[in-house]
Parts: structure tokens; sequence; C-alpha cells
């Protein structure tokens, strides 16, 4: 269904026949391509693939099962439905919704020069290749991978490694990569200049950055004493230091896994 006379273009996925066998894509168009132009992907059960190119729209493709209830009678057979999705073009914002009852995964290609916010939960990763922009994913349960971008980079999961490479960092931007289960592998290029704080309780941190580390930041104190409480110190296990200068914050933590930052 498209509504021009709004500006945004709604497509339901059963009309653009996705079918896992042929590869059936369908393109949806940014309103604008002199403007500023957003990606955002919602994930229930699935994974998510995005990829930059030399073109002015959205490339979507889909694939995946429904979840199978019952075993099938003798003499007959499944047939698998398309995946299901939702595709939103908004004010040169396009969003995806993956169906809740399918597992499968989105694979979008876009202008280079696109903004991304990535988020899925279950059964798969979230794979970023070749894109210019803002950049926030999120997996709770699966890797993300962020290779050949330029921009900012925010990326978590809960239960994943987090893989970043970037080309070129956007100046006075604050970026975070952060896990709880899993290693932190950063790329950065050699003249990044950032103030760090890093932090592993199990694992180590290592780098080939000359590090300037700051000494030991001050314990906190609670003192409940007056009040007839406790009285706890706690000693902060982050280290934190600048590469060439310091800059705007960039921010590495995992609970279970180590973190390497490497200059490119």
């Amino acid at each position: 269904m498209k509504r021009a006379n709004l500006g945004w273009i709604v497509v339901a996925a059963g009309a653009l026949a996705f079918a896992q066998d042929t590869g059936d894509r369908v393109t949806v168009p940014f309103r604008d391509a002199s403007r500023p132009r957003t990606l955002v992907v919602n994930q229930i059960q699935g994974s998510i693939t995005v990829k930059g190119y030399n073109g002015n729209d959205a490339i979507v493709e889909g694939s995946g099962t429904a979840r199978h209830r019952g075993n099938v009678p003798e003499g007959m057979h499944r047939l698998e439905p398309n995946p299901g999705m939702e595709i939103v073009e908004d004010n040169n914002t396009i969003t995806i919704h993956g169906d809740v009852m399918h597992s499968g995964s989105i694979t979008v290609q876009v202008p280079v020069q696109t903004s991304l916010k990535l988020k899925t939960v279950n059964g798969g990763k979230i794979s970023v290749e070749g894109v210019s922009g803002d950049i926030e994913a999120d997996n709770t349960n699966g890797s993300v991978m962020i290779t050949d971008v330029s921009g900012s980079v925010v990326a978590s999961s809960t239960n994943g490694k987090v893989t970043v490479s970037l080309n070129k960092v956007t100046p006075n931007k604050n970026m975070s990569f952060s896990t709880l289960n899993g290693a932190i592998d950063v790329t950065l290029p050699a003249d990044t200049k950032a103030n760090l704080k890093m932090r592993t309780d199990n694992g180590d941190i290592i780098t080939d950055f000359d590090v300037k580390v700051e000494g030991s930041h001050p314990p906190q104190v609670d003192d409940q004493r007056k009040n007839g409480g406790h009285y706890r110190v706690r000693i902060d296990k982050t280290v934190y230091g600048s590469i060439n200068g310091g800059g705007p914050e960039m921010q590495m933590v995992t609970f279970n896994g180590s973190i390497y930052l490497h200059k490119k």
C-alpha cells in the first residue's frame, strides 16, 4: 500500500512474496536522497545484516521459517509461509519490523551515507559493513560485528562478542562498546583522539595504542554510621586513560571477556 499524499510507504511482506527459495526482494525509496537517511530494524527472532552500496534506495530481503507446532501427518508435508515483516518509510527514515512468530534473517542494502538503529533479541547476529553514519546496534543473545564503517558507534550485547572496525571517527562524539558475556574487539584509526574508560571483571585489556593511563580514581565511600548503618568503600576496577591527547569519551565494558583495542 502506498500513500503518496502522506509522504510515507507501508508495505506488507505477504504482498511482496518474500521467498526463501528465490531470494525475492523489495526496493523501498527514501523520500529525499539529498537529506540524511536513517534505517531502523527491530527483530525478535533472527539476524540483521546491513551493507552499504552505491544507490539511493533501501533493498530489503527476508528469509526464515515459522515456529512449527506438532507433527506432520503421514503422506502430507508442510508449506513454509513468507517470513513476514512490515516496512514503513516516513520522513527519510525506513523502519522494518520482523514478524514475532517467525525466526529468520533480514538483509538490507542501504546508501553508504545512512545512519542505523538495529536491535534483535534471539537467534541471530547483527552484521554491518561499508556504512557511514551514526550506528546503534543492540543484540541480546548474539554477536555484533561492525566493519569497514565511518562515523560513530554504540554497540552492545548481553551474550555475544562485540567487534567494531572504524575507518574514520566522527569528531566530538562519544562511543560505547559493551557486553556481559563476550570479548570486545575494537579497531580505530591511528590518529583517533579519545578519553578511554575500559573495564573487564574476568579478562585482560590489550592494546597497541600508546595509552596514557590516569592514576587510580579515589575510592567511593558510603558512610551511614551516623544513621546506624554501614561504612562501605568501593574501589573501581575501571582503567581510565587517553590516546592522542584525549577527546570524546570511549567506553568499553565486559564482565566475562577480554578487551582488545587495535590501531588501524
